[in-house]
């Protein structure tokens, strides 16, 4: 599980559970999902950033267009035809973001620590 240092071990980064690895197994379950929902829509704008990072120049304006049209089956098709795995993507994107969310917390922790 995770230490008081700011190394996190990968087996729990990939494996544990959030909450318990920052110690806020004790939040009510509306404050879990209320965190969980804002966690996930940060995911989401990471993983938007990357297509776009992703995308060339011209398949930026066609994709917004794709986008547009809300149909799931076409934007897979169109991020698929250009080799953009959006699954590794969001993988990649949750684990970032939970590595730097713990790496956060432990910080304040030690800094609370040594105060």
């Amino acid at each position: 599980m995770a230490s008081n240092s700011s190394f996190i071990d990968p087996k729990d980064l990939i494996e544990g559970d959030f909450f318990e690895l920052a110690g806020l197994q004790n939040l009510s379950e509306q404050q879990k999902e209320e965190l969980m929902a804002r966690i996930i829509d940060s995911i989401q704008n990471r993983v938007a950033l990357r297509i776009d990072d992703l995308l060339e120049d011209k398949d930026r304006e066609a994709f917004h267009e794709v986008l547009q049209k809300e149909d799931s089956e076409a934007i897979s098709k169109f991020l698929a035809e250009r080799n953009i795995d959006v699954a590794k993507l969001v993988v990649e994107e949750s684990l970032l973001q939970k590595n730097e969310l713990l790496q956060m917390i432990n910080a304040v922790k030690q800094g609370g620590e040594n105060a």
